[in-house]
């Protein structure tokens, strides 16, 4: 397991993603930001939290690329169970860190932190399999599509978009288990790609 570990450099990576993801909650947690929308011609106020598991998806993602072929390519080693593993534990600790945030500092914004994590985690597994390293991207370009064509003409924001909708949205929340669940499903299927 240790191998596994040092391979996956998740001892260092993924503190240091969690460090990241709670600082950020410290500084961004009330934060909005008013961006164009493509669709209303008009400014919306977007929480600056939407952004906040981006970094967490990328170090996972760079974890998770960090590989020694020879040694997992091995049909004794149970490698894709644990990056399941390692990835629920990194979702588990997002959502911890958005808990923990709202009831200490009473910031409703980050009470769906750990959904937005789930969601965007899961939507990144997915384009990895068919796209690798680059993947890493996939949060950016749905946050910027989530801006720019996500919110409605009354500025609430579109079933679709999952991430700025309310923490208790029953929608939202089955987006983000769908979308991880669909991209465990595919990090447990297929074997990463190495052309890269």
């Amino acid at each position: 397991m240790w191998w596994w570990v040092k391979a996956r450099r998740a001892h260092t990576l993924l503190p240091v993603g969690l460090t990241l993801l709670t600082a950020l909650v410290l500084l961004l947690h009330d934060t909005v930001a008013r961006l164009p929308s493509f669709r209303t011609g008009a400014d919306n106020p977007v929480p600056a939290m939407l952004l906040v598991p981006v970094p967490l998806c990328a170090v996972l993602l760079m974890s998770l690329e960090s590989r020694l072929s020879a040694a997992e390519d091995s049909s004794v080693r149970r490698v894709r169970a644990r990056d399941a593993g390692l990835t629920l534990a990194a979702v588990a600790a997002a959502t911890a860190v958005g808990l923990g945030a709202d009831a200490v500092l009473g910031s409703g914004a980050a009470a769906p932190l750990g959904r937005n994590t789930a969601f965007l985690t899961g939507l990144t597994l997915c384009v990895r399999s068919r796209a690798g390293p680059p993947a890493a991207m996939t949060p950016v370009v749905w946050f910027a599509a989530v801006v720019f064509f996500g919110f409605d003409r009354t500025g609430r924001p579109t079933l679709w978009t999952v991430l700025p909708r309310a923490a208790d949205d029953p929608v939202a929340a089955t987006a983000a288990a769908l979308t991880l669940s669909a991209g465990l499903a595919v990090q447990l299927g297929t074997r990463p790609r190495t052309d890269s």
